[in-house]
């Protein structure tokens, strides 16, 4: 499917998900960082630093030059994979002397806008991330190369990323960009104690059970599942994702990403809206006007016993959460509806934002930006992401200490061994659609402003109109 060159003009207006999706406050991976100060969510640094050596990252490419900009939303004080991008470049960086790097950043509520802009411009880095709904603007429109033509000559390269790191960034036979993270975008996270206070035994295995225990939460004066929604992705893309494969499964969203049957429109479909929209009732009143982090702080504050997110909010928790709710925090899948076809493995997973390189860029420039992309994606970046409580798209070293691991990631870590690897709707999707209508409807459709039945026929008319 083609989609339409305007795609990435009319998502200026949309925030970015996470697919991963989104950066989080402190497990930076593609998963959105929310951000209340607004000021400082449109600020956009970039630093200019040369390196320091003379080896350099990959074993082949030995007394590198060259000069690129890399457009990104790695926050330096961050942790999960921004902290190993930063450990990974500065490594790079001090290995090479005469490589020039300018690294522009925007912090990631405000990414995906700017990048837009940028490209209205012609002022497009050198390297950028991006997610696989805007791969075809960038591919169609001559705008980027295709990162397998490089990669699958290195074999020291290809060989490093686990299986199906490559999905969310391959459009029409091509593998376009350099992906550095893999992760489920949902997963459950509750604090037992307050389970425990409210006569709940442990995380619910059916859909009903987890009602159930709501009710019991609700009476007991918690909210039972905090939401933070005010940049409308964390609802659809992190949570309703993963529920839809509830009732649909691959298949079907083959069907209906490759226009070949299957649409919005279908019964199964506008079911899984209908339960979603029950299951908001249990959610913070204050759902669509707080953002991830203020949904973290109910967490940390014990007014919410459980939340719904990606695999990113491990790495917050283990970094901001407080001790005493950290040590009765414990992690699981969303429980499968019964009735339905989906089970509690099928999770909408992936790399989601993957790095791009700009089509312009060639000679020793290109060169080093190569080896700097396969620096900051595989090897110690892997096991350093690992450290930090995240998967990265690349395999971990023999040298890896899976030891030392903390806890509540070793327990999402096993978790992830049994997951059943589903898409990510707005990282295939059309913009317009995976990042607009279904972001913006959703958040609609918790609020009770729109029904099941309408969000389904929006969401169809948006695919329709951009094959």
């Amino acid at each position: 499917m083609k989609k339409k060159l305007a795609a990435i003009v009319l998502s200026a207006a949309m925030v970015m998900s996470l697919c991963a999706c989104g950066s989080s406050t402190t497990a930076q991976s593609g998963e959105t960082k929310a951000t209340s100060d607004a000021a400082e969510a449109t600020e956009e640094t970039t630093e200019t630093t040369e390196a320091a050596s003379e080896d350099t990252a990959t074993e082949t490419a030995t007394g590198l030059k060259g000069h690129f900009s890399i457009y990104h939303f790695h926050a330096e004080d961050e942790s999960g994979t921004s902290k190993a991008f930063w450990a990974a470049a500065n490594k790079f960086q001090e290995e090479n002397p005469n490589v020039q790097i300018d690294y522009i950043f925007t912090d990631s509520n405000n990414y995906q806008e700017k990048l837009t802009t940028y490209m209205a411009g012609d002022e497009l880095a050198d390297v950028w991330l991006t997610k696989g709904d805007m791969l075809p603007t960038f591919a169609d429109g001559g705008l980027i190369q295709s990162a397998d033509q490089y990669i699958s000559k290195d074999s020291d390269w290809s060989s490093k990323y686990v299986e199906g790191a490559f999905t969310d960034c391959t459009y029409d036979g091509k593998q376009w960009g350099v992906p550095f993270q893999m992760q489920a975008n949902c997963i459950g996270v509750y604090n037992q104690a307050i389970f425990d206070e409210c006569g709940i035994k442990g995380w619910p295995e059916t859909w009903t059970e987890l009602l159930e225990d709501c009710e019991k939460i609700k009476a007991a004066g918690y909210t039972p599942i905090g939401m933070g929604n005010k940049d409308q992705w964390l609802a659809e893309s992190a949570v309703f994702n993963t529920y839809a494969y509830k009732y649909v499964d691959q298949d079907w969203f083959n069907s209906l990403s490759s226009n070949e049957g299957a649409k919005f429109t279908d019964e199964k479909f506008v079911k899984a809206l209908a339960g979603f929209q029950n299951i908001a009732q249990y959610f913070n009143s204050d759902m669509n006007s707080i953002d991830q982090d203020e949904m973290y702080s109910l967490y940390y504050n014990k007014k919410c016993a459980m939340f719904f997110n990606g695999a990113w909010s491990i790495g917050t928790l283990l970094e901001n959460c407080p001790e005493d709710v950290l040590s009765n925090t414990h992690v699981g899948l969303m429980p499968a509806v019964e009735g339905e076809s989906g089970t509690k493995f099928d999770t909408a997973a992936g790399a989601g934002w993957n790095y791009v390189v700009n089509s312009k860029l060639e000679g020793d420039d290109l060169t080093a930006c190569l080896a700097f992309l396969k620096a900051v994606t595989t090897d110690a970046y892997a096991d350093d992401a690992l450290a930090q409580g995240f998967i990265s798209a690349a395999k971990t070293t023999d040298t890896c200490d899976m030891s030392s691991l903390k806890p509540l990631f070793s327990e999402y870590y096993e978790l992830a061994s049994t997951m059943n690897n589903c898409s990510i709707f707005d990282c295939v999707l059309p913009s317009e659609v995976g990042s607009g209508v279904l972001y913006a409807d959703t958040q609609q459709l918790i609020a009770n402003s729109i029904t099941p039945e309408d969000m389904a026929a929006d969401c169809q008319s948006a695919l329709e109109a951009n094959y």
